[in-house]
């Protein structure tokens, strides 16, 4: 209906002669009368966008004045003329009419939610989301804009301006001229940018460090209009700040990750020996028994027998630790099969230090190393110390 009220004062309007503005509120000007004519005055006097009173005129002189919707076509009037007063700017919720878009962008409620439709005196054009034309995208495309300033910003001032603080306050309003439609601009890319969860406050102070830097040395009534007429040059300058801060955000990352895996199997590396280490202390304290047990004896007798015992309890109690002990040389080998390939895909992310994973990987290579001789250490002592019972009690059978 609002479109069609739109199309019906655009087919008067084309057809009006002796056009005359009247105090920037009325068009003055005479169309033909006809049936079809009648029929759009009376919605537009509906509508409230055209006066009730017409005057008729015969041959260009004046006849009578009438007031429509009660005066009535007859073919008695074919031939005549009437002028009629239409109002030049109608505000209304889902239209516009107006001279030009300097009147329209001068609404700021209209820039930041844009009409869906506005007919334009000077072009005699509709623009609407029905009939999408280069300069209405470009229109709605400032909205997105707006909506875009509005979302970052830190307050809105009494005055009605939406004020951006980062290191410095700026003052932002909406105040705009139709140069501005004369640019293509683009927000999808940094409207896809803003509403994505991802860095979400980190992508808002960007926009906010960038807005301040990019419009910190204009004067305040033409900032918005400058970064319109530049805001595809500022929407690059602020990807390419998002991009870095990403790269930065996936070192910090990286690193934060190969340190505490790290950390992780340093602790799982030493642990392998902590696990048996107090299960070796029975190897001496075995041996002491033993040794403290053993007698001399003759070969055959009850003292033989009981040293022949303590040595057949060295003997299990050693081939128990050493098991244990050689247990951990697999769990060794397990933790550095896992953790090798691990810190090599570390070490191909996107800005990995590699002296550092080179460090790290040698400390992870040294602490392996040592806790592998602790083992090996800890074998041989245990097999060392059974031979030592063998021999004291070969000795005392002598």
């Amino acid at each position: 209906m609002n479109l069609q009220l739109l199309k019906d004062y655009s087919d008067i309007f084309a057809l009006l002669g002796k056009l005359e503005r009247r105090d920037n509120a009325t068009l003055v000007g005479t169309i033909e009368f006809s049936q079809n004519n009648l029929d759009k005055l009376n919605r537009l006097i509906a509508a409230d966008l055209c006066s009730a009173g017409i005057d008729l005129y015969k041959d260009e002189v004046f006849k009578a004045t009438k007031q429509l919707p009660e005066f009535k076509f007859e073919k008695t009037y074919a031939g005549y003329h009437i002028q009629i007063e239409l109002v030049s700017e109608k505000i209304h919720d889902k239209f516009f009419i107006c001279k030009d878009w300097d009147t329209l962008l001068s609404y700021p409620q209209y820039v930041l939610e844009p009409v869906s439709a506005v007919f334009i005196s000077d072009e005699n054009e509709i623009y609407s989301t029905d009939t999408p034309l280069l300069k209405f995208g470009r229109y709605q495309n400032i909205s997105k804009v707006c909506q875009l300033i509005k979302q970052v910003s830190n307050d809105i001032t009494t005055s009605q301006d939406y004020l951006i603080v980062f290191g410095q306050s700026l003052n932002i309003s909406f105040q705009v001229d139709s140069s501005v439609l004369e640019y293509d601009l683009d927000p999808n890319p940094l409207e896809e940018l803003l509403t994505a969860d991802l860095h979400k406050e980190a992508k808002t102070a960007l926009v906010r460090e960038s807005l301040v830097s990019f419009l910190k040395q204009q004067d305040k009534k033409f900032r918005f209009n400058h970064l319109l007429t530049h805001f595809n040059a500022f929407s690059s300058q602020l990807l390419a700040s998002y991009e870095q801060y990403v790269s930065n955000y996936s070192f910090d990352k990286v690193r934060r990750e190969y340190q505490e895996k790290k950390t992780q199997y340093i602790v799982k590396i030493n642990k392998v020996f902590d696990e048996v280490a107090t299960k070796t202390f029975a190897i001496p304290a075995g041996v002491w028994l033993a040794t403290s047990q053993i007698e001399m004896a003759q070969v055959n007798t009850l003292e033989f027998y009981k040293n022949i015992t303590f040595i057949i309890t060295v003997l299990v109690l050693g081939v128990i630790v050493c098991l244990n002990l050689l247990g951990q040389f697999s769990s060794l080998k397990a933790l550095k099969s896992e953790y090798k390939p691990l810190f090599e895909r570390l070490e191909n992310e996107v800005g990995a230090d590699k002296d550092d994973f080179e460090n790290s990987k040698n400390e992870l290579s040294n602490r392996y190393e040592v806790v592998w001789w602790k083992l090996a250490f800890s074998v041989s002592i245990t097999i060392v110390l059974f031979i030592v019972v063998i021999v004291l009690v070969c000795k005392a059978a002598n």
